[in-house]
């Protein structure tokens, strides 16, 4: 077991549950140590790849104390940053008397960015930590935003979807039955997970995962068919886990009346009731959700009874639902881990 520091993303709570399904499903053993914020220590027996997670901003391994005395990068020019400014200094005397070229960037001092630097070192409490692996948010919007159909508005984002897809456990295959331009199904591919999909209309979904092939290499297979998720189980039969984003009503651009969103939150209620009853028949183990909540004009928040959706089904709640929303969002969102 080897000690590392995490640096999870900006919804701690989410980060760090989506962390413990990852490594419980990827069999890698570990003993959280402490947490101070959005900063983990923790022992692994096995290092974590980081483009699996979306919750997790950075990886660093802990070091020994001769570390910093032999430290030598073996370059003529260095990039480097730390948190802690005693280290700072000690690295600037260390590469002048070297004499390297070194550039320090204070800009990156908030250990949330996610520039990759030659040297990166994390302090936390008595434990030094270097950097070694670092997400990369560019090569997130270029999978988005080359895709053959695109729309921000109408997708979840990559990091999501790959929460999502983690607190799933899924070791085999997911399906989401509302697949749209297919994010969930692209992810789990690349994660090594068969995908099924299931829309109205899944042409974009198509076009996306046929770029996706063409563009990007994964040994898993998927399959899109057009039809109602209301009628899942005349489509699919048997899979693992779900992970979806469903139908969440309209598209507010201001606060709706209390009664207007009582309306929609009732239509939704009656749409993912059919929903899990047709889920019932189909999953194994857990299904993953986002459900809404609706701001009104008023002040006060409507969301759909999830007690009376659940109501003749087999399907449990794993632990409490966790708010993921974007700031100034009419309809805010929480996610439901759901197990049989």
């Amino acid at each position: 077991m080897e000690k590392f520091i995490l640096v999870l993303g900006r919804d701690i709570a989410l980060s760090l549950t989506e962390l413990i399904s990852y490594l419980k499903k990827e069999s890698i053993t570990f003993k959280i140590l402490d947490q101070q914020e959005n900063i983990l220590l923790i022992e692994l027996d096995k290092k974590i790849n980081i483009n699996k997670l979306g919750g997790l901003i950075k990886t660093a391994k802990v070091v020994d104390e001769e570390y910093l005395e032999n430290l030598d990068l073996n370059k003529d020019k260095v990039t480097y940053t730390t948190n802690d400014p005693e280290i700072k200094d000690y690295l600037r005397d260390k590469f002048k008397k070297q004499k390297i070229k070194a550039f320090y960037k204070s800009e990156v001092k908030n250990l949330n960015s996610s520039s990759k630097l030659d040297l990166e070192l994390i302090k936390f409490k008595d434990y030094i930590a270097q950097v070694i692996s670092v997400s990369n948010p560019n090569e997130y919007k270029k999978r988005d935003e080359l895709r053959p159909n695109f729309d921000a508005k109408k997708v979840i984002s990559i990091r999501l979807a790959k929460i999502l897809i983690n607190l799933s456990e899924a070791k085999r295959e997911i399906l989401d039955p509302f697949c749209g331009q297919g994010t969930i199904l692209q992810e789990s591919l690349l994660m090594g997970l068969n995908a099924y999909g299931l829309d109205l209309n899944i042409q974009e979904a198509r076009e996306n995962l046929s770029w996706l092939e063409k563009n990007f290499s994964f040994n898993a297979k998927y399959k899109v068919l057009q039809g109602d998720s209301k009628n899942l189980s005349k489509y699919f039969y048997d899979v693992e886990c779900c992970v979806t984003e469903p139908y969440l009503g309209p598209y507010f651009k201001k606060y709706p009346k209390y009664n207007e969103a009582l309306d929609v939150i009732r239509d939704l209620e009656k749409l993912y009731i059919q929903l899990f009853q047709e889920l019932n028949k189909v999953v194994r183990n857990k299904v993953v959700i986002l459900l809404p909540i609706i701001k009104t004009n008023i002040k006060k928040s409507l969301k759909v009874n999830i007690n009376n959706i659940l109501k003749n089904t087999q399907f449990k709640i794993v632990k409490n639902p966790m708010p993921y929303s974007n700031k100034g969002a009419i309809v805010e969102r929480e996610i439901y881990i759901l197990d049989k």
